[in-house]
């Protein structure tokens, strides 16, 4: 069997998923199916790319190989399709391409960038993982993207990519409205080591690792009973008890769920704007930036929590300096 592009698609999915099953429904095939055609896919390259562990599939110093020229292609089969669609366009000018993590700020970054007077329309890819992303951006399908890295978990540079950080946040907890703990304004790590959580696989950027050493650094392994990266089933599980979650700040309120904050904020997270130098904002980033930071104070503005999280720490700077 010849190795084809839709293989190297089936690779990467079951790599970001985490999870044959996850990946089966993210493409729309079965979880039977899609077993059998990473199998052939193995057999085509002549060893084994993926592991089964405890909490979903893993890929192998073998699979890390293919995965990350598999990636290189794909992004360089991606940039081909999208040259040769604008050449075919006549001059129709393309959509600002802009792509983000999960949550809303890309969404707020692509309706100012939309009314800025630009004259062209907006599009939005969210993607789980910020390398992919950064990806994107520097194989140009992507004109500049909403990223996130944590400490010890640096994003690379890219060639042809430029960076701004836009704020550092914490990372916040969801548990149940009923939870024994939901009475408390913040919640002490350590105390939740006896807890079941709900996480995602790895994005391949440090996170649930950069979590998971936030625990480890209070005591705790984590039970990790669920994972999950859609909303709606992390939601579920999380008002139904079933486990709780690390989350942003921005976390969509639902019924039955409150954030909490964690005292001591022993778990950051940093929000970038990266930006192709040769895209769309490669000659002026100033009003991408200032775009960006703006989506960022709006998104923000929306969660009560992290609204309550900053005053507690303001009123005492106000203290000392009255």
């Amino acid at each position: 069997m010849d190795v084809e592009l839709r293989h190297l698609r089936v690779v990467c999915a079951v790599a970001d998923a985490g999870s044959i099953t996850r990946a089966a429904i993210g493409i729309g095939s079965s979880q039977p199916a899609l077993t059998a055609a990473v199998q052939r896919i193995e057999r085509a390259f002549g060893g084994t790319l993926f592991v089964r562990g405890r909490d979903g599939v893993f890929p192998t110093a073998f699979g890390e190989c293919v995965l990350a020229r598999a990636r290189a292609v794909l992004t360089a089969a991606d940039t081909m399709h999208r040259d040769a669609a604008r050449w075919l366009a006549d001059g129709e000018e393309r959509p600002v391409a802009l792509g983000g993590i999960g949550g809303s700020m890309v969404v707020e970054l692509a309706d100012r960038l939309g009314d800025s007077g630009r004259g062209q329309a907006v599009s939005v890819t969210t993607e789980f993982s910020p390398l992919r992303l950064l990806d994107l951006v520097a194989g140009g399908q992507l004109d500049a993207a909403v990223v996130a890295d944590y400490p010890g978990h640096a994003l690379p540079p890219a060639a042809g990519v430029a960076a701004r950080p836009l704020a550092t946040q914490p990372v916040f907890v969801a548990i149940a409205a009923d939870h024994p703990a939901a009475c408390r304004a913040e919640l002490d790590l350590a105390d939740l080591a006896g807890e079941r959580w709900v996480l995602g696989p790895s994005d391949g950027a440090g996170w649930p690792e950069c979590f998971e050493e936030a625990c480890a650094l209070v005591g705790f392994r984590p039970q990790v009973a669920h994972r999950s990266t859609e909303l709606r089933p992390l939601q579920r599980l999380i008002a139904a008890g079933r486990a709780i979650s690390p989350c942003q700040v921005t976390f969509p309120a639902s019924p039955g769920i409150v954030i909490r904050s964690l005292a001591g904020d022993p778990l950051w997270m940093r929000y970038l704007i990266v930006w192709s130098t040769g895209g769309a904002f490669g000659g002026n980033s100033d009003a991408l930036i200032a775009a960006a930071e703006a989506a960022y104070r709006s998104d923000t503005d929306s969660s009560h929590t992290y609204r309550s999280w900053l005053a507690r720490r303001e009123e005492p700077a106000r203290r000392a300096i009255g």
